[in-house]
């Protein structure tokens, strides 16, 4: 017995200073610190918990407003909604309506990421595709000047490189100018 009430005196001793330095950390908790909504509302949860087991208790309503306090920046509409509600809702109503809220917000951040990529995407096949063209456009001037030579070899033998003659079989062309491409004049 008389360690027991040892122990209780050690606890009661510092109840005051737990209770300043619980409360300091209540009231200064916020989202930005914490993964997720749930964290953050275990966390105080826990520390009105803690407060509620030296004798300072933390109503709901007290806890509700703390909790909204310390939201980020995208929860805000929520915030907005729990706050004008009267009465305030309990605390685990209004945790299920911020952990729904990320839900959402989780769904958007992957819907917008993914059409981000598929824009990129886009983007990249839009670049390669140009690649692709100023190849092609560099090759087709080789080519053609390759043709160029065979024009060339052509007017000078009468023949393209089908072996037929340049004048065709409509009769009336001319044999060798190289002009008379197909079919007669």
């Amino acid at each position: 017995m008389e360690a027991w009430n040892r122990l209780r005196d050690i606890f009661q001793d510092n109840k005051h200073s737990r209770a300043v330095t619980l409360e300091y950390d209540f009231t200064h908790t916020t989202m930005e610190a914490f993964s997720s909504v749930s964290a953050y509302c275990q966390h105080l949860n826990s520390l009105s918990d803690q407060l509620k087991n030296i004798g300072f208790p933390v109503d709901n309503s007290r806890l509700v407003l703390q909790l909204v306090s310390g939201l980020t920046e995208p929860y805000k509409g929520v915030a907005t909604l729990i706050c004008q509600s009267d009465p305030l809702p309990q605390f685990y109503q209004a945790q299920s309506m911020l952990v729904l809220e990320e839900f959402d917000l989780k769904k958007a951040t992957q819907t917008s990421s993914s059409a981000m990529v598929a824009r990129d995407s886009g983007e990249s096949q839009e670049m390669s595709d140009h690649s692709l063209a100023c190849r092609t456009n560099n090759g087709g001037k080789r080519y053609s000047n390759h043709g160029n030579s065979r024009k060339n070899r052509n007017n000078t033998g009468g023949h393209d490189n089908l072996g037929t003659s340049k004048g065709g079989s409509g009769g009336g062309g001319k044999g060798g100018s190289g002009s008379n491409r197909g079919g007669g004049q």
